[in-house]
């Protein structure tokens, strides 16, 4: 796909209240990431992912996750007042205004302060919009949004988050800056191949970040020997 055939193809920005749609204890942010881009993002290209939140507030962990899964974290202070909201509507108008009709906003949050924003996007700028929002959520929020899709729903049978809390002496590994270009089956085939001779199974995978687990710490060891600075993809 050329410069210009890309510019044909529909963006699509995601813009996420964590506060109010936060990932659940001890689950993993990266396969959250991963299921939204799986459900939400054919047919477009992905122009904007971000979340904003108090980083200092928000865990560690999650945190990570996001960094790893390329989703832009915007730090504001949980103690200024409407700080998350504000951040939110100004990057919406930025990207109504950026990007033309038939785009796709994509809110997660049930915060009602942005049925304005969300009204103006589907009503001036003719943007698609997509609601990810709690159970509890205001008709009047609801009603400016194309598709509507519960957070809770989302989150259902998420895995496990990965915590990296002993890099050396783990059986675990992280394999980051995968191809963007391939698809998931194709990294999880590629990465088997590169692992399989030291029993490495992939347990959790996103389109730039992938976990293996190892049935022993030596063999997760000589994997990581074997596959530092080993490129996934020539092509």
């Amino acid at each position: 796909m050329d410069v210009q055939d890309a510019v044909k193809v529909p963006a699509i920005g995601v813009f996420w209240d964590i506060e109010n749609c936060h990932v659940p204890h001890g689950k993993s942010a990266l396969a959250l990431v991963y299921r939204i881009r799986e459900r939400f993002f054919i047919g477009h290209r992905e122009v904007e992912f971000m979340c904003v939140c108090d980083t200092s507030k928000e865990s560690r962990v999650v945190i990570q996750e996001l960094n790893y899964a390329q989703v832009t974290v915007v730090h504001i202070h949980a103690t200024s007042k409407n700080a998350a909201d504000d951040k939110l509507r100004q990057s919406l108008r930025r990207f109504a205004n950026a990007y033309p009709a038939q785009s796709t906003t994509v809110l997660i949050s049930g915060d009602v302060n942005f049925a304005s924003e969300l009204s103006d996007l589907r009503y001036r700028h003719h943007h698609r919009v997509v609601l990810i929002h709690p159970l509890s959520t205001q008709e009047a929020l609801l009603s400016c949004a194309h598709v509507c899709c519960n957070f809770e729903d989302l989150i259902r049978d998420l895995p496990a988050r990965f915590e990296n809390k002993a890099p050396e002496g783990s059986t675990e590994l992280l394999i980051s800056n995968l191809p963007r270009n391939k698809s998931i089956k194709v990294l999880q085939q590629r990465l088997h191949l590169l692992s399989d001779n030291c029993g490495g199974k992939v347990i959790n995978i996103s389109k730039s970040s992938a976990l293996l687990k190892f049935s022993s710490v030596e063999l997760a060891t000589r994997a990581k020997k074997r596959l530092h600075q080993e490129d996934v993809f020539w092509e």
